[in-house]
């Protein structure tokens, strides 16, 4: 009977252990590029919101645009932040706003995927 609850307790930790070594979801980093916008060439990564760090690394922007997952490309003004930024990297980023009529705004360009300049952005794994 003991060997028989020891086996079970064994069993239900090593499914709790799997079971939280799942990806966990949010914004990730799936591309880096230096564009050209106005003549200037900006530092821009492309994050898709809402995946796994296991999708980040194993889809290709066409594919998180067939599925219509959300993506943004921000304009990353420290260049030595952007090229620290890797590719896979779980990020959340706000976009820079400025004051117009007494409220704070950003602007988006309407492009596809829309691209905005990038404010502050968190870095939660750091490689």
């Amino acid at each position: 009977m003991r060997k028989t609850f020891l086996v079970l307790i064994i069993a239900v930790f090593g499914l709790i252990i799997g079971c939280s070594n799942q990806s966990e979801k949010g914004d990730y980093i799936i591309g880096k590029e230096i564009g050209n916008v106005n003549d200037s060439n900006i530092s821009m990564i492309l994050v898709a919101k809402n995946i796994s760090e296991e999708e980040s690394k194993t889809k290709s922007q066409s594919d998180f645009m067939k599925e219509e997952t959300d993506l943004m490309y921000y304009h990353i003004e420290d260049e030595n932040l952007y090229e620290d930024l890797t590719v896979g990297e779980r990020v959340s980023v706000e976009a820079k706003t400025f004051t117009m009529d007494g409220k704070e705004v950003s602007h988006v360009m309407q492009s596809n995927p829309p691209q905005t300049v990038a404010g502050e952005i968190i870095r939660h794994s750091k490689k």
